[in-house]
């Protein structure tokens, strides 16, 4: 996986400043554009359901607000012509006459028939008395004293789709007397309700308690069969809020449906979800576009950009990576000043006096790093840098190298006693003593603490043993004054002598192996001497 990814980012040079910035800039454009027209294209067309939802939702209540209206309406003219017959019972021609009266002034209305308690119609505004109704829906309804509204019937006059509004009548005792009822044709109902929807257009149907559509009459009177003239069960079954459902054809869709009155009427919505969103497919067009458009004039903008930036960097790289390999002497150069951004121009030219500047530092602290701040003298790294090299110039030139390892005693008594400060004056008082004991030539360090290391070179062994002796002498007969105190130091010394090993430090591994044997020789002396009372002097063997 990870050989790929390098793989990847080698072809396509992600792993060059060049590349990168190419990159990035490329993303830095696409991604925004292509995140805007994606949040567009998928959470906008869900914003637009939701606001068809609620449009629907008011739809469907300014609709049925209008047909309870017009249902209240139709039975308020039921109950008027019932009163006019229990007003006429025994004057049933002066009643006739209110009847055609109503009937003439009401051009919405088909009929206004009066059914007696036999079920057989008396007054008839078509001028057809004599009928039996009393098989009827609404002759039953009205025997049991209700209202009601009758669908899915035919006149047996007209012959045509009728809405029947009745209301029971009944005589000065209380008692059934018949019925009153106002055939409406289905028809009407268009007419009637073109100020409140066009169910064409709109998508709103009216249809009965048992799904028989009422609106638009063109599907009423159409030559399809009586399936085709009823609204699905599953229509009917939708909320008035609005839901997503898949008809039988296997498209979205849509809908919703609202109960009118209480004469089982429902008004029922449905629409395509592809009709919904046609307009917004194409705003969808313009928008990938659009974004495409903005790509393709931003992306040589980003690009040209990226240049002016890639070269300072890729000259400035290459001036590092000169310092890098110590060659504080390169300088760099910049090709092209003129496009350049100021920051960068600024910055190439801070880059190289800094350079300078720490390539002075450096080679301060290289001569810093090597030196104890403390007592002057050179420290333990100087030791390990430059002790393989004294060892080898000293046995390669014949002599024998001695080391000593010196060690302040008792020096955290002095630092108990006297405190720190004290404690720094003692070490630094016996490095001078010990600095001067010695020769230019040898190779003194403070090896850490109160421990001192000092490589000598000689022709015998017994030359490094006497110099010992001399810097133990010195130590103790020069005491530190101190705040008119005498303060007594004695130091003890391990020596060990490292010769006939010419052949054995030709290689820098091995003349650093013999450093370190000499350093634990002289350090397992120097533990003896300590074993010894101290202000001693102890030969490795």
């Amino acid at each position: 996986m990870a050989m790929n990814r390098h793989r990847l980012m080698s072809i396509f040079r992600f792993d060059t400043i060049r590349g990168r910035i190419r990159a990035y800039t490329i993303a830095i454009v696409c991604i925004p554009i292509t995140i805007a027209a994606l949040f567009f294209i998928f959470f906008q067309q869900e914003r637009l359901i939701e606001h068809e939802k609620k449009q629907l939702a008011e739809i469907l209540g300014q609709n049925r607000n209008t047909l309870e209206a017009y249902v209240d309406v139709c039975f308020q003219d039921a109950s008027f012509l019932a009163k006019i017959i229990k007003a006429h019972r025994s004057d049933m021609e002066s009643a006739a006459k209110e009847f055609n009266d109503y009937d003439e002034s009401h051009t919405g209305i088909a009929a206004a028939v009066f059914v007696n308690a036999q079920g057989v119609s008396e007054i008839d505004s078509m001028g057809k008395p004599g009928l039996y109704g009393g098989d009827r829906y609404y002759f039953k309804q009205a025997m049991m004293g209700r209202r009601a509204i009758t669908t899915g019937i035919k006149g047996r006059v007209s012959g045509k789709p009728v809405c029947m509004f009745s209301m029971p009548v009944t005589n000065e005792a209380g008692e059934f007397d018949g019925v009153v009822f106002l055939s409406i044709l289905v028809g009407e109902l268009d007419a009637w309700l073109h100020g409140s929807f066009v169910p064409d257009k709109q998508g709103l149907i009216l249809c009965d308690a048992q799904g028989n559509i009422l609106a638009p009459y063109r599907v009423v009177a159409s030559n399809a069969d009586d399936e085709a003239k009823q609204v699905p069960l599953q229509l009917m079954q939708l909320d008035e809020s609005g839901q997503i459902f898949v008809n039988d054809q296997g498209v979205r869709m849509l809908g919703a449906s609202v109960a009118v009155g209480s004469g089982g009427w429902r008004l029922v919505y449905f629409r395509s979800i592809d009709e919904i969103l046609e307009g917004y497919r194409w705003l969808t067009i313009f928008v990938g576009l659009g974004s495409l458009c903005a790509i393709l004039f931003m992306m040589p903008l980003m690009l040209r950009f990226s240049r002016s930036i890639e070269a300072p960097l890729e000259e400035l790289t290459a001036y590092a990576l000169e310092l890098r390999k110590n060659n504080y002497e390169a300088t760099g150069q910049l090709c092209d000043q003129k496009n350049m951004p100021s920051e960068l121009r600024i910055l190439f030219d801070a880059f190289t006096v800094m350079s300078f500047r720490v390539a002075r530092q450096i080679k301060k602290a290289e001569a810093v790093s090597l030196k104890d701040a403390l007592t002057g003298l050179h420290n333990r790294r100087f030791l390990q840098e430059m002790g393989t090299e004294f060892l080898k110039k000293t046995l390669s030139s014949g002599q024998q190298c001695a080391c000593l390892m010196l060690d302040i005693d008792h020096f955290k008594s002095i630092n108990d006693t006297f405190g720190h400060n004290t404690g720094d004056m003692v070490l630094q008082h016996t490095a001078r003593i010990i600095n001067a004991s010695v020769r230019s030539a040898d190779l003194l360090v403070r090896y850490g603490g109160e421990e001192f290391v000092v490589l000598v070179s000689c022709m015998e062994a017994r030359q490094g043993e006497e110099l010992a002796h001399r810097i133990r002498h010195a130590v103790a007969a020069n005491p530190l004054l101190h705040e008119g105190n005498n303060i007594r130091v004695t130091i003890s010394i391990g020596v060990a002598v490292c010769a006939d090993m010419a052949g054995m430090v030709e290689s820098p591994e091995s003349a650093e192996a013999a450093l370190a044997v000499m350093l634990i020789r002289a350090d397992k002396a120097l533990y003896a001497a300590k074993e010894d009372g101290r202000d001693a002097v102890v030969v490795a063997t």
